[in-house]
């Protein structure tokens, strides 16, 4: 299991540099806000994975994300502000490092932009219990 949680978090810094370089200005969070977080802010939470076996030692897995959006502007500027962000990850967020962004697909809720995306990623797991079999040698001669 800690390769998957590394790859989630190499995922998740790849998540990052993306909107870093899109929005360098910004603040993001990482699944979790304080009570007094800035705004004009991302927040960047895991909401489901699927994680299946293939053939052998291989597996895939797809990850959904949630990067919420939230505006500095004042109350009337709110929605024509998400509305542009919006337009931009829609446009702009295809790929992050080596990750494809799938199924994108964007809301905006009580003022809060909710930009989502699936990621998929395939491993294969080596157990070292495997490599490390015993060898028969056959010694009659």
């Amino acid at each position: 299991m800690e390769k998957t949680e590394n790859m989630i978090t190499n995922i998740k810094q790849t998540i990052v540099n993306k909107l870093l370089e899109l929005y360098p200005a910004y603040t993001i969070y990482d699944e979790d806000m304080p009570q007094d977080f800035n705004r004009q802010s991302f927040l960047i939470s895991i909401t489901n994975q699927s994680y299946s076996k293939r053939f052998g030692n291989k597996y895939k897995s797809s990850i959904s994300f949630d990067i919420a959006y939230f505006s500095n502007k004042g109350a009337e500027e709110i929605k024509p502000d998400c509305r542009n962000m919006q337009m931009s990850l829609l446009r702009n967020f295809d790929l992050a490092g080596k990750y494809r962004a799938l199924n994108k697909k964007a809301t905006i809720t009580d003022n809060v932009l909710h930009f989502t995306f699936d990621i998929n990623y395939s491993e294969i797991k080596t157990d070292v219990s495997e490599k490390m079999q015993k060898q028969q040698t056959n010694t009659n001669i």
